[in-house]
């Protein structure tokens, strides 16, 4: 199932936004320049890799719990516990994921463990959208093992379980994409600055050892790992973006005047 979700929508996100659209999406940009097309070839193996151990993680998972060696609490009548408490397992399983990825991810930041696993993700300087997934296979197990964890001790319903995963992957692909499309004023909110923009994961990315928190800036602004320069950076990444945007719409306009002025009189 990952498979047949995560490369049709990493890749079609790519294809639309990196290719065919390329040019009007450019304002849209993070860091300017596109990384070279072996990094990108790099990215789609690795991201097998990972497809692969997550494939491993499940599929353990489930043997374990059918042959009666650990229990989980996956269910699928929806009126064992209600759709409200099937609503709010969506967002406790959200904030454990958003938890267990911040602490892991500082893990493979320590000098030994980068070296040998999180430098293989970080080899994305400038990441596409196929960089979501790009991780050592040891790294891909830790990124999986949160949910056999969580379905341990939480019960959860198989939909609820299906919808998170397909929602968190979506968001792992965004915030790779290399391209900003949250407002300017985004962190001067005093509830949407909770919520990471794309700029967040990418400055981890070209700069390393800071905003390690993925979705949301909880664990960032708790611990003071964001990046110093991190909203001001996002500020003159959205403030370029509005102005190429201005300058587009005003030369279409100024080329749609000139068009009207040459058929009015025939030039």
């Amino acid at each position: 199932m990952n498979i047949l979700r995560y490369f049709p929508i990493a890749g079609g996100v790519f294809l639309i936004i990196w290719m065919w659209k390329k040019d009007w999406f450019q304002p849209f940009r993070i860091q300017q320049l596109f990384p070279k097309s072996d990094k990108l070839f790099f990215e789609i193996k690795q991201s097998f890799t990972t497809l692969i151990m997550f494939t491993i993680v499940g599929m353990t998972t489930f043997v374990l719990a059918k042959s009666g060696v650990i229990k989980t609490y996956v269910y699928r009548d929806i009126d064992i516990h209600g759709w409200g408490y099937a609503v709010l397992s969506f967002f406790l399983i959200w904030l454990w994921q958003e938890t267990w990825f911040y602490w892991m991810h500082r893990a493979v930041h320590t000098k030994k463990l980068y070296k040998w696993v999180h430098s293989v993700h970080h080899k994305s300087v400038n990441p596409s959208p196929l960089a979501a997934y790009s991780f050592h296979y040891i790294e891909a197990a830790l990124e999986a093992i949160y949910l056999p964890i969580f379905i341990m001790v939480v019960p959860l319903h198989f939909n609820v379980l299906i919808i998170h995963t397909f929602f968190v992957m979506l968001l792992n692909v965004y915030f790779h994409t290399g391209y900003e499309f949250y407002s300017k004023n985004w962190l001067n909110h005093p509830i949407l600055k909770w919520i990471n923009p794309a700029t967040h994961h990418n400055l981890h990315h070209s700069k390393f050892h800071g905003n390690y928190s993925l979705y949301l800036n909880f664990w960032d602004r708790i611990m003071g790992t964001n990046f110093p320069y991190y909203e001001s950076y996002y500020r003159e990444v959205t403030e370029r973006r509005n102005s190429e945007l201005k300058n587009r719409k005003e030369n279409s306009i100024l080329k749609g005047s000139e068009k009207v002025v040459r058929e009015q009189y025939g030039i």
